[in-house]
């Protein structure tokens, strides 16, 4: 329990908090964790949220489907990161997106409207954590700022290099693992897992990267890494 609340404390929503005040807190907005297997379902596009998650181990991936109805994978969330932040908003709004477990997952389920709804007892840590909800805005601001970058690219091997420039700089590193499979890159790229697979060896073949399954290696060649600021 111990590492699951340093993992707490770590996210935008706890940041700053004594390991006894993530504790207080927790118990304060009713805290409950949920396993899910793999691929399971969080939550669907449909569903009304009351409470924000918080990734204690595992991945989850954010979905919508396009009108003929293919699937976009839009982010990837992992340990420490933030689910279900509509549930911050004042009006019961339906979430928009569907959440799966791209791995199996534990998540602490916390019940947001002790913060966030007028009239009702709450935390007494309740102006710290407000304060945190903008830095928690922010950081899915940029999330989604990533993601558009990407996919702003018109040539599939321009969306690959900037997808993978991105994870290098994330890593610090050239050579990482990416957390997608090859169908779940597809459709972050918005784009075919064949023709995902093909250009993926055309750049191997044109000296730009090295990979195995989900193990990439950046070249150092001007075109493989024009695109890293690191």
């Amino acid at each position: 329990m111990q590492q699951e609340l340093n993992i707490i404390g770590k996210t935008a929503l706890f940041r700053g908090f004594t390991g006894n005040e993530v504790l207080i807190a927790v118990n304060c907005l009713e805290g409950t964790v949920k396993e899910y297997g793999k691929k399971e379902m969080i939550f669907r596009s449909d569903e009304v949220l009351d409470a924000v998650g918080i990734i204690l181990s595992g991945q989850v991936l954010l979905c919508k489907e396009n009108i003929s109805g293919m699937r976009l994978i839009f982010s990837e969330l992992e340990a420490g990161d933030i689910l279900g932040e509509t549930a911050l908003r004042t009006t019961r709004e339906y979430s928009g997106y569907e959440a799966v477990a791209g791995a199996a997952c534990r998540i602490l389920f916390i019940r947001i409207h002790k913060i966030v709804r007028p009239g009702l007892q709450t935390c007494k840590l309740r102006g710290r954590i407000i304060e945190n909800m903008m830095a928690l805005l922010l950081e899915n601001n940029r999330s989604m700022y990533h993601k558009l970058d990407i996919v702003s690219h018109k040539s599939l091997r321009d969306r690959i290099l900037r997808y993978l420039s991105l994870q290098a700089k994330k890593s610090n590193a050239l050579v990482f693992d990416i957390p997608f499979s090859r169908s779940d890159l597809a459709d972050y790229l918005n784009v075919d897992r064949s023709a995902l697979s093909r250009e993926l060896q055309r750049m191997a073949e044109d000296g730009l990267i090295r990979f195995a399954k989900n193990h990439f290696e950046l070249l150092d060649t001007d075109q493989g890494l024009a695109m890293i600021d690191f």
